[in-house]
């Protein structure tokens, strides 16, 4: 009995051994990969260091005392949060409405399934590219429908400072919505159609069964595309500084473009570094409240 005791024993050690040696290399690999240059970025915010590979010295904090005094950084910030929270309900309220459109089982919405990609597969440039031409005053096909309806002088969007933020949400919204619509299909198909098939029996209607069954059903992806999809419009550069470069008169210099404009128009890497700092720790709590208040509750 003893002999069997210390031989099962050892099984559940050797197998933690076993799982920890195979995650160790991943784990590895995201330190160098996330540890490495954020504890670098972290570094660089202390130092005064204008081009990256200059000589540098030691100032503390004072980077930080510049950045949280500084009402530019701060325009920036708010102007992030529009540029969030528009995307965010932009790309979800098409997204879903393409998804319930090519859920349907008729000819029209099994074709569409295909053609809904096509947004998502076009470079940025390219994104870039069409929708200036769309907009331009000269000779875009926005102007000149406006036109044939009684709108005289309308100019491009994009080089309105009211209109601009707006302009570049919605190109935004139509260039990355395909991901979400396609996720929110998929997980639509997982759903049991005997669900609705009961809700028809007792005399549910389409609206009541997408209120009661398929949206309560779907808000756990819905979470996570909020998350995910908030982050990752956060941190958007290229199709920002493509369209207005941040302007016209700093109308869409969101956070990570007032970095870019930090790092690689004033030089100022260290500056650039400390406003990524405070930057990551805002986002980080937005995030956090995000889940502490958005996440669906398991017992709903």
């Amino acid at each position: 009995m003893a002999l069997r005791s210390r031989a099962t024993g050892r099984r559940p050690r050797s197998r933690h051994l076993l799982g920890y040696a195979l995650v160790a290399p991943l784990a590895i690999l995201m330190v160098g990969v996330i540890g490495y240059p954020l504890l670098n970025t972290v570094l660089l915010s202390l130092q005064d260091q204008g081009v990256v590979g200059s000589s540098s010295s030691f100032v503390g904090l004072e980077n930080y005392q510049r950045a949280l005094s500084d009402g530019e950084f701060w325009g920036a910030i708010g102007r992030s949060g529009i540029w969030l929270v528009g995307n965010l309900v932009v790309q979800t309220v098409i997204a879903f409405a393409t998804a319930l459109v090519i859920g349907g089982n008729g000819r029209w919405a099994r074709a569409s399934r295909t053609w809904t990609l096509f947004p998502w597969v076009i470079p940025t440039v390219a994104v870039a590219v069409i929708w200036q031409w769309l907009s331009n005053s000269n000779y875009g096909i926005v102007p000149k429908a406006a036109a044939a309806v009684g709108i005289d002088g309308l100019g491009s969007p994009f080089g309105d400072s009211a209109l601009a933020m707006p302009a570049l949400i919605l190109m935004n919204s139509w260039h990355w919505f395909p991901l979400g619509a396609v996720v929110i299909y998929g997980a639509m198909r997982t759903i049991p159609v005997e669900i609705y098939e009961a809700a028809r029996v007792d005399g549910a209607n389409a609206w009541r069964m997408f209120w009661r069954i398929t949206f309560p059903l779907l808000q756990p992806i819905l979470f996570a595309l909020g998350l995910v999809g908030s982050l990752w419009s956060f941190n958007i550069v290229d199709s920002i500084y493509l369209v207005t470069k941040g302007g016209p008169v700093d109308a869409t210099t969101t956070a990570p473009v007032f970095i870019y404009n930090k790092a690689f128009s004033e030089f100022r890497a260290s500056d650039a570094a400390a406003v990524s700092v405070i930057t990551i720790v805002l986002l980080a709590a937005v995030a956090f409240f995000y889940i502490r208040v958005a996440r669906p509750k398991e017992d709903q």
